[in-house]
């Protein structure tokens, strides 16, 4: 059975607004509509709508199903929200909604520690930890991988997440000739495929056999279309 995500919008919406309140984050009303604005059209993958949806769906079904939460569960959420969002109005909206927090630059640190991977930097802090020995700089190590799980966590939905997933991505590369993208995509997936492991969290690692196998499929599938010369 695959990761369970939300792909009808609602959860990215949620989130938010939970995160803010958590945070008493003035203008999260305005910050949300500000990033509907930004956010690329419901009929690719990477819009609030899709992507940000079904990532914000499968956390809040891990934590409902009891996974231990993060060291700062708002500061994740938001993170999770604004995982697309231009780097400039990032930045902003965090400035903005955080600059009365007393906690503010931690909070601040955690969020673009999560955003932009920095496992480098998440492990150079106390002592000169290395990754994998615990709690390491403003991310813990887990925390960091949970994030990165979450992003992948549509490889192992199910057939219909997935197969839906893929037709969205299909669509963000739409000047693409289409034996052009299947090559492209072709090329991506068995990057996927060769990575020892998708996941790297005990909460997500009963998800690597799904995983590989819509990969495997998807593979399958495209290079049924460079032989017959089919697009749909």
């Amino acid at each position: 059975m695959g990761v369970s995500g939300e792909s009808e919008g609602c959860a990215a919406a949620r989130m938010w607004r939970g995160a803010c309140a958590a945070l008493l984050a003035p203008g999260a009303e305005d910050a949300w509509q500000q990033l509907v604005d930004a956010s690329p059209p419901d009929s690719v993958w990477h819009s609030l709508r899709n992507c940000v949806a079904y990532q914000a769906g499968v956390w809040q079904n891990l934590l409902a199903k009891g996974v231990t939460d993060v060291m700062q569960p708002a500061a994740f959420k938001l993170a999770i929200v604004l995982r697309h969002t231009p780097a400039e109005l990032t930045a902003r909206l965090l400035a903005d909604l955080l600059h009365a927090h007393p906690h503010s630059q931690e909070l601040t640190a955690y969020v673009l520690a999560l955003l932009t991977d920095d496992e480098a930097r998440c492990a150079c802090a106390r002592g000169g930890a290395r990754a994998g020995e615990g709690e390491v700089g403003v991310v813990p190590l887990r925390e960091l991988q949970l994030f990165g799980d979450c992003e992948l966590a549509v490889l192992a939905a199910s057939r219909e997440e997935y197969d839906a997933h893929a037709k969205l991505v299909r669509a963000e590369y739409c000047k693409l000739a289409h034996s052009s993208y299947v090559e492209l995509r072709i090329k991506v997936l068995n990057q996927f495929s060769q990575i020892p492991k998708l996941f790297h969290t005990p909460e997500f690692e009963c998800f690597e056999a799904a995983a590989r196998e819509n990969i495997e499929r998807e593979i399958c599938t495209l290079r049924e279309h460079l032989l017959t010369g089919r697009a749909d």
